[in-house]
């Protein structure tokens, strides 16, 4: 097979450039990897989500009551807009097991009389669903029975109402209704401590006196129906009920943290790879224009032999497209292999049963398309440029640089050595040279400092929200509202130090057309122990009429301190009153809103009640206080402190490293590559300079140091800029993660910009040390021969 000359000259180039091929191959390829991780991930969540959904009939409207009589289940069905309705009884328990150390909680849901029917059915793992006739049979949930390492056949106690029963495991499963499943007052999920038991219903209905009535009500709607007309419907219905108000999908606790977990997946699509990308046109543009420079003698020759201009930039962008074409391949392997491995971590994190992870062709050829575009993007301007030249110009060598005109004259009065003279003006004679190369490695060091900002971020949010606000090192929470006494009782625990009550009134708050249902708490006017902290992290002190509302809350209220809100309360009295907003708080969980705990009894209209208590304990006495607060009276369950923040650390950091490890690794491989090359094209520009100083006495060492000392330069002056590029992509990151649910503090630490630097700049010393290698082997005489 005959080679055309110049597809052969392509291959020579690339067995000549390969070091700085692969490292432009290895840049495209980690944005060709980061897209399809990202999508990837992203696609396989939603996919996996909407199939578990629709096999298994999750429900679209949740409403939780006090008591109601099942006969109000047919006038629920009967709503236009209701296509399937069921009554369950849903109630907290308390398992027993050797190994709990701590306090523990587990969800009660009664099942369906016919197995298999109703909505958010169980996919079972193990074993079998219990007999609908049994007392005694339970299926419990697959990361509680991991986490204890139970098993079908197994028994356990679990203490309902008040009283102890032994139960008897029959299945393990999963329940689309728990894919996040969240305990009581807690922020991460924790299976040791909180699970799920799916019950017969008779089993329920005798611990909880609930005989011919329900607790908890789930509906699926038809297609097409309005869903808040239906809530609105429902509410009507189940109000006088103690109903605490239906809530949508967007509001159930474990669909929306997924939809916030797959918000966030998505702004990290949408915000990293681009700059990936953009980084490798660049180092595109900055490697073929340099190249094309150097070849600007051949170009004129092939001109003159009667190659067309349009052949020889297709040489050329025949180049950029073969080294394009390898980095897209090592990125379709590295992001698929990167994007399924992230699917299944979310897909344990998340309690899937299945994962439905395809690659989708039109994320590859997207990530194929966009690549191409860049790398061509990059090559034209370069290849443009030298075509316009005619062969008896191109084919001329270019003129000597006037150091005098450009100002390089400047260099000779300070005083400096001959090689730093050098130096200077080789940077100052090619500003825009020189800026395109310190914008290459700023911007790998940009993607760095967008990479590591995260763990900063969240240990100020642990800080603010566990250590400043949040102070308790145990918080009771009763089964329902009591009078004062259950507060004073609590303050006679072993152990006990300071003791502070709480209300928790559920309600909704409504600014003109903005609505947002929350939990308003009510703390002491001289809270110690749970605070509210103002956006400067001072203690707020609690008005005596007035709300306190989260940043979070206020702007999705669109309010500010001064204006008034409508506030209805969910449960009691369901009162409706008007209160002013008397303050704005820092809180970076969920859209919180606090009172004065005896002013927000007042609002209520309830009398003086109190949901529980928060308690400063002595440590030496912490295990004879869980002993006897696990069987107090009324206690529905504790939140032990210490242990939810070391859950929350453990969850995240589990998440954050898996995400932090990846992206950094590929901005590391963007680090090395742009200064990789940036050192190997200033050693091909200056290699018959470096030459002929060796011919005039300079030493090796003499002469590396020039081209060391220049790319030691590029690379401190790109520092500051690249810290202040990656500063403003965080930023991006961060309002891209904001959510409801939590937002994520910016916090940008010293060391994540003293990280980052040290990554490029020992990408640069590596580059350095090659480079250094490769002039001790520079052929003088073959160096030295003219080119005119």
């Amino acid at each position: 097979m005959v080679i055309a000359p110049l597809r052969r000259k392509v291959l020579r180039d690339l067995r000549r450039l390969w070091p700085q091929a692969l490292a432009i191959a290895l840049v495209l390829a980690a944005g060709v990897a980061t897209l399809i991780l990202g999508n990837g991930a992203h696609a396989a969540l939603s996919d996996t989500r909407a199939r578990y959904y629709a096999d298994y009939r999750f429900a679209d409207v949740f409403a939780d009551l006090t008591r109601a009589p099942l006969s109000l289940l047919a006038e629920v069905s009967a709503l236009d807009g209701v296509l399937a309705a069921e009554a369950r009884i849903v109630k907290l328990g308390r398992p027993e097991l050797p190994d709990l150390t701590a306090p523990a909680s587990m969800m009660m849901v009664s099942l369906p009389a016919r197995q298999g029917a109703g909505l958010n059915r169980l996919h079972l793992r193990q074993g079998r669903l219990p007999d609908p006739l049994s007392t005694r049979e339970v299926v419990i949930s697959a990361d509680f029975a991991t986490a204890h390492g139970l098993q079908p056949g197994d028994g356990m106690s679990v203490v309902m109402n008040g009283k102890r029963r032994m139960v008897s495991i029959t299945g393990i499963a999963l329940s689309p209704e728990f894919i996040y499943a969240l305990g009581p007052g807690e922020m991460m999920p924790d299976p040791r401590r909180f699970g799920i038991a799916w019950v017969p219903r008779d089993m329920l209905a005798g611990a909880f006196d609930l005989e011919g009535a329900f607790s908890n009500l789930v509906v699926q709607l038809a297609p097409g129906a309005d869903e808040s007309r239906v809530i609105a419907a429902i509410d009507r219905l189940i109000t006088p009920y103690g109903g605490g108000g239906a809530v949508g999908r967007v509001d159930q606790v474990s669909h929306a943290f997924l939809d916030a977990e797959l918000r966030q997946l998505g702004a990290m699509v949408k915000v990293l790879p681009p700059i990936f990308l953009l980084v490798a046109a660049m180092l595109v543009h900055m490697t073929l224009s340099r190249l094309i420079a150097l070849e600007r003698e051949q170009i004129g020759l092939l001109k003159a032999i009667g190659y067309s201009p349009r052949a020889i930039a297709g040489h050329y962008l025949e180049l950029v497209l073969l080294i394009a074409g390898c980095g897209i391949l090592i990125g379709f392997g590295a992001g698929a292999w990167l994007g399924a491995g992230l699917a299944q971590i979310y897909a344990r994190f998340f309690s899937f049963p299945f994962l439905v992870f395809t690659r989708d062709p039109a994320v590859y050829g997207l990530a194929a398309l966009v690549t191409l575009a860049a790398a061509v993007a990059g090559a034209l301007q370069a290849v443009r440029a030298v075509l316009a030249l005619p062969p008896a110009v191109a084919m001329s060598p270019p003129a000597p640089a006037d150091y005098r005109r450009d100002g390089g004259h400047l260099a000779a009065r300070i005083p400096l050595r001959q090689s730093q003279r050098m130096l200077i003006r080789h940077l100052w004679h090619w500003p825009l040279r020189t800026g395109s190369s310190i914008l290459g490695v700023a911007m790998a060091v940009a993607i760095l400092v967008a990479s590591l900002w995260s763990p900063g971020s969240i240990e100020h949010m642990i800080d603010v929200t566990f250590t400043r606000a949040d102070r308790q090192d145990v918080r009771i929470t009763f089964a329902t509202a009591l009078a004062p006494a259950a507060f004073a009782d609590s303050r006679h625990l072993p152990g006990v130090m300071t003791a502070e009550p709480f209300r928790a009134a559920p309600a909704r708050l409504t600014k003109g057309s903005r609505t947002k249902r929350i939990v308003i708490e009510g703390r002491p006017s001289d809270a110690r122990l749970s605070r509210v902290l103002a956006p400067d992290l001072r203690p707020m002190a609690m008005p005596e009429a007035g709300l306190i509302l989260s940043e979070a809350l206020a702007e999705a209220l669109d309010v500010r301190p001064g204006e008034r809100v409508q506030v209805e309360f969910l449960d009691g009295r369901r009162a409706r009153v008007e209160l002013p907003v008397s303050g704005i708080s820092v809180g970076y969980v969920g859209l919180g809103a606090a009172m004065e705990l005896q002013a927000l009894n007042r609002a209520t209209g309830d009398g003086d009640l109190v949901s529980g208590v928060n308690l400063q304990l002595d440590p030496a006495q912490s295990a004879a206080f869980l002993a006897h607060a696990q069987d107090a009276p009324g206690t529905s369950f504790l939140t032990v402190s210490d242990l939810t923040v070391a859950r929350f650390r453990a969850t995240l950091a589990e998440n954050i490293t898996v995400m932090i490890t990846v992206y950094v690794a590929l901005a590391a491989i963007i680090a090395v590559g742009v200064v990789y090359n940036f050192a190997r094209i200033a050693l091909s520009e200056q290699g018959r300079e470096l030459a002929s100083l060796r011919v005039l006495g300079f030493t090796r060492a003499e002469v590396t140091g020039i081209l060391i000392t220049e790319l030691a330069v590029v690379v401190a002056l790109a520092q500051p800029l690249g810290w202040l590029i990656g500063h403003g992509i965080a930023r991006a990151m961060v309002a891209a993660f904001s959510s409801d649910l939590y937002r994520v503090p910016f916090v940008m630490g010293p060391q994540v910009y003293a990280t980052a630097s040290l990554v490029v700049c020992a990408a640069a010393v590596l580059s350095a040390l090659a480079i250094g290698r490769r002039i001790g082997q520079l052929d003088l005489i073959a160096v030295l021969k003219t080119r005119e």
